[in-house]
């Protein structure tokens, strides 16, 4: 269980660390155009943009987890191939 959790806290936090600006930039850019359009924002726009910031997140913990998972082949082919 402690590894499954150490593994979870390291891909959520290299997540962060590469893809933060990124999600930012993507709910910011929703709801500056749903103002352009609407000229309001309200409680349903909070809700799109939690939706959204945590499908970025899911699938930027995906891409951490398969970058984990390819360094650590390429190192245990590394190993075996001394």
């Amino acid at each position: 269980m402690l590894l499954h959790t150490s593994l979870l806290t390291t891909v959520l936090g290299r997540a962060l660390r590469r893809h933060a600006w990124g999600m930012l930039a993507a709910v910011s850019f929703l709801n500056v155009m749903h103002w352009m359009r609407h000229s309001a924002l309200d409680w349903g726009d909070a809700r799109d943009s939690l939706s959204l910031l945590l499908i970025y997140l899911g699938l930027a913990m995906l891409l951490e987890y398969k970058r984990l998972r390819d360094a650590e082949d390429a190192s245990a082919a590394a190993e075996d191939g001394r």
